[in-house]
């Protein structure tokens, strides 16, 4: 080790604090770093492991393919490994599923590398042509039973085409728009032969038409031969067999394949970046049915058609690892920067002896060379070991995205090309962060850098402000010609506090609109469960719905609940009670007229929700609100509240927007109403003023005149709310009034709102759901209209939770690292004026007298830097705002909760680290402080 080397360490032991806290910054730096790129490795092995077990290994998929085609893939030099599905035919099984009649017997080697996705629940695989295995949802879907060991016998054949009893069927039968469109009976007999040809597969679903309790097939099968199966095993529902396909696929060993013989070929390319151009070549247009690649598993192995995925997702880690990045130069620049300062006569020393500045450039290059050897190792564990906790308590969340298809909790992934780019970030980081001061040290000459005057000038006498004089005395007068003479060092902190501030402030703002954006993307109403009466309670039956919404509501586990009744409606609404940027026709919020509302001049028509809530809800909702309840439950004249807040998509723009049409508090909507006929409903009016009713079935249509059924209704509103209440599950715009006073605006023997449905929340999940099962038992209800809400949207809300502990977690390593670089700065500059302070006590000054210099300082600093830092954050804060309105409406709004915590954190961490570094200084002896020459 040369002797610049050994100078150098000695400077770092004595320097014990700044060094440490180099080495903290260098940790926390290295730590975040780490975890962006860790965690994007997880992310993605993680969705590869998912697609892999669900979906299979495969890169290209060609289905119901000939044995010319088949060749092209079999043959391919491209091609590494395959799975073949050969067909053999289809048997009728027994199944109570009307439109899934089929078992659908497919030859099928067993696929060791998992190329195809086929799971085995119990068993094994076929291992001769004599044995079977068939799918779990036969006996789930079909109802039909077998157990291992059990022997099929099975009629073999083909599906055909059935034009004898097409020909047959009642075409008065048939959908009563299909009949006035085609002549169906003409149709099938000039194209008999060729439809008695075709030979249906499992792509073409089941075709048939139920007639009362009579299913009649469009299509028939012709056998073939006779055979006898061994059940050995049973699998999971194959992904690759559509939800309208007509057969239970099941698995055997496959016949000798011939040249009629029919595959369904999942295949691996031995260069997974071939199978786009393998495709074009061999003319396997893709359409996402019959001819597919793996796009997404294809995507996370790194293989995309679009560059627009990888553009997303590097884009999106180069802004995190770009603030990490920026505020890590800052903190390691400054420590640098100090620590330059700070040896600024060692350098001066060194050059008058012989020292070139190419070995003064050395020396600083050593010391964050040496510093990085102990910070990288460090930092690399810390951010492993924080990436390892976080997915250890939120992993599960991810197996809960998977709706249950894949049981695998989410966990770190250590991949070396992660760990290596974030060991080469951090270096690069630390070696620019030296750099800079170096330079800067090395510019000056020896005899300057002795007598240590280059940072402080001083052109002209400088004038103290009377107030600085009553408030802070002598002490603040000394204080504030110390700054206005050394200004570079008085810059270094302020620099470091406004970078700090925008720092903070920025990843806060970036973290915040991030979350909302993603909880707006993922929006869940707000219930557990949902419970629906189709029959109109009180009118056809003996239900009480108050009396069940009280026994709902004293379920276990049930913290709230609430019916309501809905009429989705077409309205008439003057236009100026619409937003300007609304009323516009053609982007589709509002229309000139609609299927019953002819166009009216001054007035556009909007699709709305008439929502009938129980009267204490609506109560709470008029409480909240402020609303006089002798206005809103007026039984003359009641007035409703309006919900206007939609988020949808702009298909024209692609953005997500939020859709508010009404431009005031009250306004009124007119609708139609229609009269009840029984076993039909209200489809349509016409121009000529006949009201059309079509039959449940579809098969027939009534006629009659509008004066004669139909009748004008007049809805008033007295608030608009953003806020959706809790019993909504409607996306669009709605008018809520109280249930009691439905009859109001309905007549009984109107079409109006029809059933009941009742919203409710829970404090668990799954014992809710059970509890409530028993009381509507218990009430001598079923349960089979009781959804657990809460459930199906577990993933969405999973989403908001990790994005949620991603975010914040972002948020703290930051504020962190600002911290750590505002103590840094302060603390070396506090140490850097001992023997000022030494100097100061020497002549008299008291501690109560330093006491106030520095609160004078504390002041100065956290005011300046809150100066320059709160501007500039807004604009920062804009453009995120800006950037993300690209794709998400977006309306800027500071984050006055990261303002109030910036600006109190500015004052705590300068007092605090003041304090902590005074309190060092005073343990210095005055003669001894005096001699120091920092070396």
């Amino acid at each position: 080790m040369n002797i610049f080397n050994k100078v150098t360490l000695q400077s770092l032991k004595k320097n014990r604090t700044r060094t440490f806290v180099t080495i903290i910054g260098i940790m926390l730096s290295t730590a975040l770093i780490c975890a962006v790129t860790t965690s994007f490795a997880s992310v993605r092995q993680y969705a590869i492991g998912y697609f892999e077990q669900t979906e299979g290994k495969w890169h290209g998929m060609q289905k119901n393919i000939d044995n010319d085609t088949f060749k092209k893939i079999d043959e391919s030099d491209k091609v590494k490994d395959k799975a073949v599905f050969s067909y053999i035919g289809y048997a009728d099984i027994g199944s109570t599923n009307n439109y899934k009649p089929y078992l659908y017997i497919s030859g099928f080697h067993e696929d060791e590398e998992g190329i195809a996705p086929v799971h085995i629940i119990s068993g094994r695989f076929p291992e001769n042509s004599h044995e079977i295995m068939l799918p779990d949802h036969l006996a789930d879907n079909g109802e039909v039973y077998f157990k291992e060991g059990d022997v099929l016998k099975l009629e073999i054949g083909d599906r055909v085409p059935n034009t004898d009893e097409l020909l047959s069927m009642d075409t008065d039968k048939f959908d009563y728009n299909l009949r006035e469109s085609i002549d169906i009976e003409s149709l099938i007999r000039e194209n008999s032969d060729l439809i008695n040809s075709y030979i249906l597969r499992q792509d073409t679903p089941y075709v048939a038409v139920d007639e009362s309790e009579k299913t009649i097939s469009a299509e028939k099968l012709k056998i073939r031969e006779t055979r006898e199966y061994t059940v050995v095993g049973f699998y999971r529902r194959p992904e690759f067999e559509d939800m309208f396909s007509p057969g239970y696929t099941a698995l055997t060993v496959p016949d000798e394949y011939t040249e009629d013989t029919y595959y369904t070929v999942f295949y691996c390319m031995k260069n997974m970046s071939d199978i786009y151009d393998f495709m074009k070549d061999n003319g396997f247009e893709e359409d996402y049915h019959t001819s597919m690649t793996h796009s997404e598993l294809l995507m996370f192995r790194g293989v995309s058609q679009y560059a627009s995925f990888y553009s997303m997702i590097y884009g999106l880690m180069a802004v995190v690892i770009v603030l990490i990045v920026f505020g890590s130069i800052m903190l390691i620049y400054n420590a640098f920067s100090i620590s330059v300062s700070e040896r600024t006569k060692q350098f001066g020393l060194l050059s008058s002896i012989g020292a070139t500045k190419k070995q003064l450039h050395r020396m600083v290059r050593f010391e964050a060379t040496f510093l990085s050897f102990i910070g990288i190792p460090l930092g690399i564990g810390l951010g492993i070991l924080g990436m390892w906790i976080t997915f250890l308590a939120i992993g599960r969340r991810f197996s809960e995205l998977m709706g249950g298809n894949y049981d695998v909790p989410m966990r770190i992934c250590i991949s070396p090309s992660a760990l290596i780019a974030a060991c080469i970030i951090a270096f690069i980081t630390i070696r620019i962060s030296a750099w800079i001061p170096s330079v800067r040290a090395t510019r000056i000459t020896a005899v300057e850098a002795i007598r240590q005057n280059s940072d402080i000038k001083q052109d002209k006498h400088i004038k103290t402000p009377k107030i600085i004089y009553k408030v802070f005395g002598l002490s603040g007068v000394l204080a504030h010609k110390y700054f206005k003479r050394s200004k570079k060092k008085y810059r270094a902190t302020i620099i470091s506090l406004f970078m700090s501030i925008v720092l903070f402030i920025s990843a806060y703002a970036f973290t915040s609109y991030l979350v909302t954006s993603v909880d707006d993307a993922y929006t869940t109403f707000n219930m557990d469960y949902m419970y629906s009466l189709f029959e109109e309670p009180n009118k056809k039956n003996m239900i009480d719905i108050d009396e069940l919404l009280r026994n709902i509501k004293n379920t276990e586990y049930i913290t709230d609940a609430c019916y309501y009744s809905g009429s989705y409606q077409s309205a008439y609404i003057d236009e100026k009670y619409l937003r300007e940027e609304m009323s516009d026709t053609e982007k589709g919020y509002v229309q000139e007229e609609a299927y019953d509302l002819d166009k009216k001049e001054g007035y556009k028509v909007i699709d709305v929700l008439a929502c009938f809530v129980d009267d204490e809800t609506f109560r709470n909702l008029i409480n909240k609100y402020g609303l006089p309840e002798n206005e809103f439950m007026n039984p003359d004249a009641p007035l409703g509240i309006a919900y206007d807040n939609s988020f949808i998509l702009d298909t024209e723009t692609g953005r997500m927007i939020r859709k508010k049409l009404f431009e005031s508090d009250s306004f009124e909507v007119e609708f139609t109403a229609h009269d009840e006929v029984e076993g039909y409903f209200y489809s349509e009016t016409h121009k000529d003023g006949k009201v059309i009713y079509s039959s449940n079935d579809g098969l027939d249509q009534l006629e009659f005149d509008e004066k004669d059924c139909s009748r004008e209704i007049t809805m008033r509103v007295g608030k608009v709310v953003e806020e959706p209440p809790f019993m909504l599950n409607y996306y669009g715009n709605a008018i809520v009034y109280p249930y009691s006073y439905m009859n109001i605006f309905f007549n009984d023997d109107e079409e109006g709102a029809s059933g009941v449905d009742f919203s409710i929340k829970s404090d668990d999940i799954i014992g809710g759901y059970k509890a409530l099962e028993k009381t509507l038992s218990e009430n001598g209800l079923t349960s089979e209209t009781l959804y657990n809400y809460a459930e199906s949207v577990e993933s969405s809300r999973s989403i908001i939770v990790i994005i949620k502990v991603f975010a914040y977690g972002f948020i703290v390593l930051i504020s962190l690292i600002a911290a750590a670089n505002v103590f840094n700065t302060i603390t070396t500059n506090i140490n850097l004026r001992r023997r000022e302070f030494a100097m100061l006590r020497s002549v008299g000054m008291t501690s109560k007298g330093m006491k106030k210099m520095l609160n004078f300082e504390c002041v100065l600093y956290g005011t300046k830097a809150l100066m320059y830092g709160l501007p500039v954050s807004a604009i920062v804060t804009l453009f995120i705002s800006r950037s993300i309105d690209q794709g998400i409406d977006t309306v800027f709004r500071m984050p006055w909760g990261a303002v109030g915590i910036a600006v109190l954190s500015v004052f705590l961490v300068v007092f605090a680290t003041m304090m902590y570094s005074m309190s060092k200084v005073r343990k210095d002896n005055t003669i001894d402080a005096l001699k120091n020459e920092n070396l």
